[in-house]
């Protein structure tokens, strides 16, 4: 009976397959495909009638009368979607409401999510995923036992609205078909709780008497906390001694190569699986299809129209956007969408670069409120996490998270960076640690080599090591812990490394 049901959609996802297929063939012509299709769908849209939607038919025409906008610039759209449920943005009425995942920086941002956003961009997207792993291993038994995950929260109605407001995690998780819904645990109502530590417990209870788990999913700096907890009420030294059957993992929300050793030692097997994902509240965009590369490849018939801008550029001022057919390797770029749930040509915050144009691959470099230019160096997150891996690699230290800060120059004091770790496993030499760290990122980043050269601009980095649990005592003090919140790893200012050191000083006890 379970080859019968595995092998059932194992036909179904043979479509994804051959649909991926295409993105290898022809993806600048999928990509015309589908802005056309999302200017056809709105044109009578108050957005889409006030820049002719109707009379474009090109990615060039679209570009030359749509401008670039942020959330801001369509905050007033929203809000008439929202509130007076007006064909502000699309056709479709919202259903949902998502909130972005966030760091600890500003006010969440709300984003309409319809009926057509659910089905042909997020749950699409999560086939896309399961067709890639199923490509690389026939053998998975994905729909065939239980498979575990963890999500954000469901909060409520929109303020003035009847429209729910979840993360999109949890909109997911309540469009889960019903049929395959039985293959998941916990059920809907406990996996979008929005109480996140009374979720874990809840979860870590079901899975520790659940055997059957092939699959796991989520955020991997949420999800260590629940294999941990499992392992406490198990006493299990591994999650392989509590669900024997375990498969593959899919994750995405952070970087990966951080934890990765950590996973490792949860589950010491040579045969499991990791897949990443490249998703977020705006849409679905890329999925791992070769485990054995790091890049992603770059959705292309999910209802996202993709343009690019050179992070360069961007700092300057200039949203002149590239076009996918314009696009070279090895530059950094702001990505910009267009989405069939209402988002035009609208800036992103998230750093891109591809890895190949033949077909599109993509790896996440960094964000463009997350960066440190403090002294010229430039520094972006690929090159503190790769950094930071070889530190640990050397040290045999684990991290469970971080945040860098600059330390500007003073009369009598020159520069540094300033380097907050939360240790999973502390080196057995801090001081020896750093410098390990320090010659990195000399050589992950030649400005920051420059800078560091005879101490020039700026002295070895400084690393505050703090006490474990201190980053989620921080989230739950801002009202951030769980759901999709993540701790900033880089800021070009001083104000969350002030709010951290406060933390730390003996008057803040």
């Amino acid at each position: 009976m379970i080859e019968l049901i595995n092998n059932i959609f194992k036909i179904y996802l043979k479509k994804y397959q051959e649909e991926m297929a295409l993105f290898y063939q022809m993806p600048l012509e999928l990509q015309v495909n589908t802005l056309r299709q999302i200017l056809r769908a709105n044109a009578a849209t108050s957005f889409g009638k006030r820049y002719g939607f109707e009379q474009l038919s090109s990615p060039a025409e679209f570009a030359a009368r749509v401008p670039v906008h942020t959330y801001e610039d369509l905050a007033p759209y929203i809000q008439a979607c929202l509130l007076r449920d007006e064909s502000a943005l699309t056709l479709s009425r919202p259903r949902w409401v998502a909130k972005t995942a966030g760091t600890t920086s500003g006010a969440s941002k709300y984003i309409p999510i319809t009926k057509e956003n659910i089905q042909e961009c997020h749950l699409k997207g999560s086939w896309f995923a399961l067709a890639a792993l199923h490509a690389q291993r026939e053998d998975l038994h994905i729909f065939a036992q239980k498979n575990l995950l963890i999500s954000g929260g469901v909060y409520g109605p929109y303020p003035g609205s009847s429209i729910t407001v979840a993360d999109i995690s949890a909109i997911m998780v309540q469009h889960i078909p019903l049929v395959i819904r039985p293959f998941y645990v916990p059920d809907v109502r406990t996996a979008t709780l929005p109480d996140y530590e009374h979720k874990v417990k809840l979860i870590a209870e079901l899975g520790a008497r659940e055997r059957s788990i092939t699959m796991l999913g989520g955020v991997p700096t949420w999800n260590l906390s629940l294999y941990r907890r499992i392992l406490e009420i198990t006493g299990a030294q591994n999650l392989l001694e509590v669900w024997p059957n375990l498969q593959a993992y899919i994750h995405g929300g952070v970087s990966f190569a951080p934890y990765r050793q950590q996973f490792a030692e949860l589950i010491p097997s040579p045969e499991f699986l990791y897949l990443e994902v490249y998703n977020a509240t705006e849409g679905f965009f890329a999925v791992q299809d070769k485990l054995d590369q790091d890049d992603l490849l770059l959705l292309l018939t999910n209802g996202i129209f993709y343009e690019f801008i050179p992070f360069e550029q961007y700092k300057s001022g200039d949203l002149s956007a590239y076009s996918l057919a314009e696009v070279r390797t090895d530059t950094a770029y702001v990505m910009v969408i267009t989405t069939n749930t209402g988002l035009y040509r609208y800036l992103m915050g998230d750093l891109v670069s591809f890895s190949s144009v033949n077909p599109f691959r993509i790896r996440i470099v960094g964000r463009t409120q997350e960066y440190i230019n403090a002294f010229g160096e430039d520094l972006l997150l690929n090159h503190v996490e790769n950094a930071l891996l070889a530190a640990c690699k050397q040290t045999n230290a684990r991290v469970k998270d971080y945040t860098i800060a600059p330390y500007y120059i003073k009369v009598q004091e020159k520069g540094r960076h300033q380097w907050f770790v939360e240790f999973e496993q502390p080196p057995a030499d801090l001081p020896a640690f750093a410098h390990i760290l320090d010659e990195a990122m000399r050589h992950e980043n030649s400005n920051y080599a420059q800078k560091r050269s005879n101490d020039f601009a700026i002295s070895a980095l400084e690393l505050i090591a703090l006490p474990t649990g201190f980053f989620d005592q921080w989230l739950r003090q801002k009202g951030k812990l769980g759901g999709q919140h993540k701790v900033p790893k880089l800021a070009n200012n001083r104000r969350f490394a002030e709010e951290l050191l406060a933390m730390l000083s003996p008057e803040s006890e």
